[in-house]
């Protein structure tokens, strides 16, 4: 099994990092700008605007729940390897 150098895992994290950031930038901007008009039309703007919000806000709290369960799912693999 091969080492990893600090190089090789600084640039996967920076690119890993960069691609996530801009993925939920994007998705911010869409719930701001895209999403009340499209997904909810015949509410008020400002609730509108409000429920597109808070359908990022799950997204966000999400994402940040399935890493604890990813680090504790290899943590948990890492233990049971010889």
């Amino acid at each position: 099994m091969t080492r990893n150098t600090p190089f090789k895992v600084l640039f996967a994290s920076l690119a890993g990092t960069t691609i996530e950031f801009f993925d939920f930038y994007i998705y911010a901007n869409a719930a701001v700008l895209v999403f009340p008009s499209l997904f909810f039309p015949s509410s008020n703007p400002s609730t509108a605007m409000l429920q597109s919000l808070a359908t990022f806000a799950v997204a966000f709290l999400q994402d940040h729940l399935d890493q604890l369960f990813l680090d504790i799912l290899v943590i948990e693999l890492e233990e049971r390897l010889p």
